[in-house]
């Protein structure tokens, strides 16, 4: 989260009525957003994961990290102010205070959703349940490493140019 007193000056701020989809799940964009006011839902196949209205918060910041389509939808559930960060990708390269924060927020993420899963197979742990599976959801997760970055097109050395 970066904190709203910083000094992001450098970034254009937007208006954003209610309602408004700020970002489209499964569409490739290179814009981050930092929330100024109001409150945004994020929503994944159709379900609203949660709201987020806390000043600083980032918004879309999976996507350009990974260079993939958005894993959610951002939408409006008030008028509300963001900054934008465009090009996205680019920032988090060049800016440490901005990289920082967003590994900050995602280790935050991932401790919550680990201490969520130790919790699920403590009590479901013998139960013979599908719940009781967490053991190797939380191998799973440990054991993942970041994914080799593929070319694409003629960049790539087994594609031939045309």
């Amino acid at each position: 989260m970066l904190h709203p007193s910083s000094d992001a000056s450098s970034w254009p701020e937007r208006q954003v009525p209610a309602g408004t989809v700020l970002i489209q799940e499964a569409e490739r964009s290179d814009h981050l957003y930092v929330l100024r006011q109001g409150a945004f839902d994020i929503v994944r196949a159709g379900v609203r994961i949660v709201q987020v209205r806390e000043p600083g918060a980032f918004l879309g910041e999976i996507a350009p990290l990974l260079d993939t389509p958005a894993t959610a939808s951002v939408i409006a559930a008030c008028d509300s102010v963001v900054q934008v960060i465009h090009p996205a990708g680019a920032a988090v390269r060049s800016d440490p205070a901005l990289t920082l924060a967003i590994a900050q927020l995602l280790a935050r993420r991932l401790q919550t959703v680990t201490a969520y899963l130790v919790d699920l197979q403590q009590q479901y742990a013998g139960t013979g349940t599908h719940l009781a599976l967490m053991d190797q959801v939380l191998a799973r997760l440990m054991e993942l490493q970041p994914a080799p970055r593929q070319e694409t097109g003629s960049e790539r050395p087994d594609v031939p140019d045309y």
